[in-house]
């Protein structure tokens, strides 16, 4: 009995929503997929987009990182965390564009939602040696850019500060780099 509960729990507490947000043809609501539309297309104004919502959080040295201190770059948000394989399998192609794309103007920002905070997120980015900001989310950017169900998930900021799009789930260079190119020559 108390396992059927449990079951009817899971289903309808996870399963349902995610359904519902998967099978919207136009994603989550607010924010345009990056599946769904067309960067490369010119007739897609700044205007029809919206702005990102800015934060202040403190970074791995200490220091205050605020989202509008660098528009002018094209900035990878990404919403992570220590104990996601999908976010683990993903840092490896960010560092690559970070290193490959940094001095076109594209910023990658780590914002971890792990609840034990620099305690579990800073040894992990030693350890993998991530060569771009971390930040850890007190709840903030969740509440700004959500609602978030899973991790990973990615906003795609364009140099202007408008949320050109967002990816659930893993995003890989190869399908990255293209978009990012598109966003750097705007």
């Amino acid at each position: 009995m108390f396992r059927n509960i449990l079951i009817g729990l899971f289903f309808v507490l996870f399963l349902i929503p995610v359904y519902l947000l998967l099978s919207r043809p136009d994603g989550p609501a607010e924010f345009p997929s990056i599946m769904m539309r067309d960067i490369t297309d010119p007739a897609t104004a700044s205007d029809e987009l919206q702005p990102a919502p800015d934060f202040t959080l403190t970074d791995m040295e200490g220091n205050p990182f605020t989202l509008s201190d660098h528009r002018g770059k094209v900035v990878v948000l990404n919403i992570w965390a220590t104990w996601c394989p999908p976010c683990r399998d993903e840092i490896p192609d960010f560092m690559e564009l970070q290193d490959e794309m940094g001095d076109d103007g594209v910023l990658f920002l780590g914002v971890s939602i792990d609840q034990e905070g620099w305690e579990v997120v800073e040894p992990f980015v030693n350890e993998m040696q991530i060569n771009y900001p971390q930040v850890v989310d007190d709840g903030t950017v969740v509440n700004l850019y959500g609602p978030i169900i899973g991790v990973p998930m990615t906003f795609l900021i364009n140099r202007d500060g408008y949320v050109e799009g967002y990816a659930p789930g893993m995003l890989h260079k190869d399908r990255l780099q293209p978009i990012l190119e598109v966003l750097v020559m705007r």
